[in-house]
């Protein structure tokens, strides 16, 4: 079983690979419509994910079934979030998408104290709270003028935090994390690829080569790996303390903005990186829940 500290290493680690899918979907943008995006990006990651399994493992059908069954919830709440949020930005901005979207955090604990009478310290609430502070500075965000887009991205924000309570109450029954994040992955594809029949035509040719390298990237890396990453992690990390670490795909995402398209931060929003950075940290360090142990965070 994966000790806490090595869970929230490699919680990092898909933090880093969902902060580059940032950029993975600005150059896939430049090849291919949101819904393509989508589309290739779950398609990659069914074909590919499955093939690497079965080269790897093999059939091994024993928990295959019971596995699919369960990623079904999952592909739901992956697809609902995503589909809500690319609605959300037809009207609202992508630095009040990513902040409203990162109210997450705070969601995550709440739903679960309403819902399954999980409580949590006030310490939770406390980082969570220094957290989206510093995602608001990082993000620079304006949060005047409240539209349309907004709403469906706080909807999409609840999906967010349903996935993660999700994953964590079913992460411990998985037979095995990479072979059900590849059945995610289907869910979630059937659940897009209709939405390409709304386009009038389907992009396939003359598309710039940085298009296709996004949503390879975004693919293999941010769903296949990062996703298989979080379900491995939630093993034995809380709900809590892994929705505080997805924060930092914020911080990487401005990082590799940086170094790969030229992109540049302030001073003051350099800032607002170290305070997440800081708040998972402490996050890390204070929380004792270890589902390994089945220990509990003080009441």
């Amino acid at each position: 079983m994966t000790t806490k500290n090595r869970a929230a290493i490699e919680l990092i680690i898909a933090g880093a690979l969902w902060g580059f899918g940032f950029v993975a979907t600005v150059w896939a943008l430049r090849g291919f419509t949101p819904t393509e995006t989508l589309v290739y990006r779950f398609l990659i990651a069914s074909v590919f994910g499955e093939l690497l399994y079965l080269l790897m493992r093999g059939p091994r059908l024993t928990t295959a079934k019971d596995d699919f069954k369960r990623a079904l919830p999952a592909g739901f709440f992956l697809g609902t979030m995503l589909l809500l949020q690319t609605i959300g930005l037809q009207d609202t901005t992508a630095t009040k998408s990513g902040f409203i979207t990162s109210l997450y955090v705070i969601l995550v604990p709440l739903l679960n104290t309403v819902l399954f009478k999980s409580r949590s310290s006030w310490i939770n609430y406390a980082l969570a709270l220094v957290a989206l502070v510093g995602t608001f500075i990082l993000m620079d965000a304006n949060l005047s003028d409240v539209n349309s887009g907004d709403l469906w991205t706080l909807a999409c924000s609840v999906m967010a935090a349903g996935h993660i309570i999700y994953i964590g109450k079913i992460s411990n029954k998985v037979g095995n994390a990479f072979r059900f994040n590849n059945f995610q992955s289907i869910w979630v594809l059937l659940m897009i690829t209709p939405l390409l029949l709304t386009q009038n035509h389907f992009t396939y040719q003359n598309v710039p080569w940085e298009a296709w390298w996004g949503v390879l990237a975004l693919g293999m890396g941010s769903s296949v790996i990062a996703f298989s990453i979080q379900i491995r992690a939630q093993k034995t990390l809380s709900d809590s303390t892994a929705s505080m670490i997805f924060l930092l795909e914020s911080p990487f995402a401005a990082l590799f903005g940086f170094l790969l398209l030229q992109e540049r931060l302030s001073w003051f929003q350099g800032i607002g990186a170290l305070i997440i950075m800081a708040a998972s940290i402490l996050q890390i360090l204070w929380d004792p829940s270890s589902k390994t142990t089945g220990t509990q965070s003080p009441k």
